[in-house]
């Protein structure tokens, strides 16, 4: 084997192990942000009650492994051929979920979730910007953060009109969208960076970066509260990237290689096959999660007509 497909194989091993973590941090957290009261969605109440459980803070410290992952691979990797692979962590998330739940993975799920994740995989490779401007004025996110804002406003207000897999997706996309801002404004902090403590504690990126997060963080477990991961991670992986890749193109000015018309039908061909591979992930779990209370009725109905 050549010495860069030794490097190839290696930066692909590290980024798989990444994705393994996070999809070992999503499940864990998400089941015990399940058993979380109902009243504390998307208060800080949630946040304090998962802080009591030990298991929680296994997930988050697998989290900050898999970001460790994510880091080394990046530095022997290029970003086109790390990110494409930590898609692969909604499969691992889907696998891992039903082998704690001590059941099959429905055959039709892993379908979708390979339909998603080749599909997203692809757009990342496609349709990743590059180049533009590292740091942009305030008065240039004006816009932007209203009309993300909107967005984020709007899954808001139906996911609390709603419940199960509907509710668990809109919150998702509403996380997604915030993490995809967080990407937007982490290349500015990364910029900062490199110009010391005092550009970083002088400028509003830094401060509005770990508002966002929280933010994102917060809405994110309530999502792993309301329902399944077939109907909350999707949603989450579609948001994230597309959020990203649109304020980098409109907002940092950055440049799209898909120039001629067969990438760009390309881009649309994956952003059509997400979106509906996350319906069809979420509707899996509604219909299973309505299958769950109707067995629940009939052990309910049973064991009364035993008494």
């Amino acid at each position: 084997m050549s010495p860069m497909a030794l490097r190839s194989t290696l930066v692909a091993l590290i980024a798989l192990s990444a994705a393994f973590c996070y999809a070992a941090s999503n499940v864990i957290e998400q089941r015990k942000a399940a058993g979380a009261p109902a009243e504390t969605s998307l208060r800080i109440a949630l946040l304090w009650h998962l802080a009591h459980e030990p298991i929680w803070w296994l997930g988050i410290l697998v989290d900050l492994g898999g970001f460790g992952f994510q880091v080394l691979a990046l530095r022997l990797g290029s970003l086109t051929f790390v990110q494409p692979m930590l898609v692969t962590s909604l499969l691992f998330s889907l696998l891992l979920g039903s082998r704690m739940d001590g059941v099959r993975a429905v055959r039709s799920d892993l379908a979708w979730a390979a339909v998603l994740t080749a599909s997203l995989a692809v757009f990342l490779a496609v349709a990743s910007p590059s180049g533009g401007f590292s740091e942009r004025p305030f008065r240039a996110w004006i816009t932007p953060l209203i009309l993300v804002g909107g967005v984020i406003g709007c899954c808001l207000t139906i996911a609390r009109r709603s419940e199960g897999a509907v509710r668990a997706a809109f919150l998702a996309a509403a996380a997604g969208t915030s993490f995809g801002v967080s990407s937007t404004l982490m290349k500015s902090f990364a910029h900062l960076l490199t110009r010391g403590p005092v550009a970083l504690l002088t400028h509003w990126e830094p401060y509005a970066l770990g508002f966002v997060i929280a933010m994102g963080f917060l809405i994110l477990q309530s999502a792993f509260q309301a329902g399944d991961l077939r109907a909350a991670l999707p949603a989450l992986e579609v948001a994230e990237p597309i959020v990203a890749c649109v304020l980098g193109l409109l907002l940092m000015r950055e440049r799209l290689h898909a120039g001629g018309p067969l990438p760009k039908a390309l881009i649309a061909m994956c952003i059509a096959a997400m979106g509906w591979s996350t319906v069809q992930l979420a509707h899996s779990a509604t219909v299973l999660h309505a299958r769950a209370g109707s067995d629940a009725d009939a052990d309910a109905d049973t064991a009364a007509s035993a008494r």
